[in-house]
């Protein structure tokens, strides 16, 4: 009985210990390969992770938040050139953190300093902050970079100047109009080259009616601001006005604003470049530069500051 039950065992154990053999000659290094550790296209940016924010000037009663820039510098930043940023909002709304991440990629990874500025804001709620504000405010902030850049790494003599929307705006009059920069002992000269980023403020009497409201909202207490704050008016030669670049979008009569403000600098004997931005959103021309991808704002917008930088 004992041998017959081991005639049938027997082949069983001879089919299993088979099948074991198979299975071993399939070793970890005869398997599929691990999927390789993905490697990074560009190398690791060595940055501030977390911005250094100072005021840049002081007032009994303001918020010091409104009054403070944002920097961000490379590590071992050294005679690095400085981008200082301006916000949008309509005067009304925004902040200097907003929209940041690429922008810091994309200047501190050339080596420059990247600085964002707050200015006070015109809450039509509270009628705050009016004409000339945030024109001075901004300047304040060019004069204390001019100052102070030094001893986080960067270069005072090469200063870029830009803005968006609101921000746009404010930058055309700090550049244009040497009122500002006065206020605080610099001349237009303080600024290499400047950028204001699809505004209708160039010429504010040709602008459509929201623009109208908030300007009247935030530079209304000037009952010449049509004029005394519409950069394209204020353009003259040889007062020092720096290299400009701007774009075109939107609809018909913005675009013909926006040209108009590049033409009005060029025949002043003013560099001026022109971006064609007709494809992008007004927030796009904002968010687009340093986005990955992006040609229609980053690509010129870097080659005109290179240009500025260099000179």
């Amino acid at each position: 009985m004992r041998k017959n039950l081991l005639n049938k065992i027997l082949p069983l154990m001879i089919l299993l210990l088979f099948i074991s053999g198979l299975a071993c000659r399939f070793t970890a290094s005869d398997s599929a390969p691990a999927p390789a550790t993905p490697t990074q296209a560009f190398p690791t940016l060595t940055v501030s992770s977390l911005p250094t924010t100072v005021a840049y000037k002081t007032i009994t009663g303001i918020d010091p938040d409104l009054l403070s820039l944002d920097i961000y510098a490379p590590v071992d930043a050294s005679n690095a050139p400085v981008v200082m940023w301006v916000h949008g909002g309509g005067y009304a709304i925004g902040d200097k953190a907003n929209q940041m991440t690429d922008k810091i990629t994309l200047f501190n990874a050339q080596g420059w300093i990247l600085v964002s500025v707050n200015y006070r804001l015109s809450d039509p709620n509270k009628g705050s902050a009016q004409y000339p504000d945030h024109y001075l405010d901004v300047a304040s902030a060019v004069a204390w970079v001019r100052e102070h850049i030094p001893a986080y790494g960067g270069d005072p003599k090469r200063i870029a100047l830009l803005g968006h929307s609101a921000g746009a705006d404010i930058v055309s009059n700090v550049a244009v109009n040497p009122i500002y920069l006065q206020e605080y002992g610099l001349e237009l000269s303080a600024l290499t080259c400047a950028a204001p980023l699809d505004t209708a403020g160039f010429d504010k009497a040709k602008a459509g009616n929201a623009e109208q409201e908030q300007w009247a909202n935030a530079l209304g207490n000037n009952p010449n601001y049509m004029t005394e704050t519409s950069a394209t008016l204020l353009i003259k030669p040889n007062i020092g006005i720096p290299p400009m670049l701007g774009v075109k979008r939107g609809n018909e009569s913005r675009q013909q604003i926006e040209s108009e403000f590049i033409a009005a600098l060029q025949a002043a004997g003013i560099e001026a470049v022109l971006v064609d931005a007709t494809s992008l959103t007004h927030n796009e021309v904002n968010s687009q530069i340093g986005a990955a991808g992006d040609t229609v704002m980053t690509e010129p917008l870097m080659k005109f500051l290179r240009g500025c930088f260099e000179q």
